[in-house]
C-alpha cells in the first residue's frame, strides 16, 4: 500500500501547477498544471499563471517556457530581432482574407536578455490592442523564455522584467 500510495502521489506531481516566480502570492492569481496537457517536443511548459478583473484589471497571463533545438534558435533569433515577427505577422500566408492588425515591435532596453515587445490591435480600432512581452535566456542548449500578455502595455512591461528576473536570473 505505501508503494502504491508514492507511486500515485509522483505521478500526481506532474498535475499539481507550479506558479510563474516574480507574481503576486495573493488569491487572484491561479497557475494552471500544463506539463502534461501540453505534450509537444517543440516546446516544454514550465509554468502558466494567470489573474483575470476584476482582481487584476487589466488582467494578466504570464508563462514561462523551454526550447530546444531549432525552435530554440528560431526563438532566440526573434528575441533578438523582433521585426522578424512583425514581417511575418504582417503578410501571413496562406489566407484568403488575411486578418487586419496592427502590429509594432520594440526591443525590450536595458533588459539582461534578449527580448521586445509587441502591440496588436484591429486596423479598425472596435477593439482594443492586446500587448505581449518576451524575455529569454539561454541554459546550456535550451532556451528559457518568459511570455507576458495583457492589456496595459505598462503592466506587461513590468511584470516581464519582474518574472525574468526571478525565473531566469538578473
Amino acid at each position: 500500500m505505501l508503494g502504491l500510495g508514492l507511486g500515485i502521489g509522483l505521478v500526481g506531481c506532474d498535475y499539481i501547477p507550479r506558479t510563474v516566480a516574480g507574481l503576486p502570492s495573493d488569491t487572484s492569481w491561479d497557475a494552471l498544471p500544463l506539463r502534461k496537457w501540453l505534450a509537444e517536443d517543440r516546446a516544454e511548459p514550465i509554468a502558466l499563471s494567470f489573474c483575470a478583473p476584476p482582481q487584476c484589471s487589466p488582467g494578466l497571463a504570464v508563462s514561462v517556457i523551454r526550447l530546444k533545438g531549432k525552435d530554440a534558435q528560431v526563438t532566440e533569433a526573434i528575441l533578438k530581432d523582433p521585426e522578424r515577427l512583425a514581417r511575418a505577422l504582417r503578410s501571413p500566408a496562406d489566407r484568403e482574407k488575411p486578418v487586419q492588425t496592427e502590429v509594432s515591435v520594440e526591443r525590450l532596453e536595458n533588459a539582461p536578455y534578449p527580448g521586445f515587445t509587441i502591440s496588436l490591435a484591429p486596423v479598425d480600432g472596435k477593439k482594443p490592442p492586446a500587448f505581449g512581452a518576451a524575455l529569454g535566456r539561454r541554459s546550456g542548449r535550451d532556451l528559457e523564455v518568459v511570455l507576458v500578455i495583457g492589456l496595459s502595455s505598462k503592466v506587461v512591461q513590468q511584470t516581464v522584467r519582474e518574472v525574468a528576473a526571478r525565473e531566469l536570473g538578473s
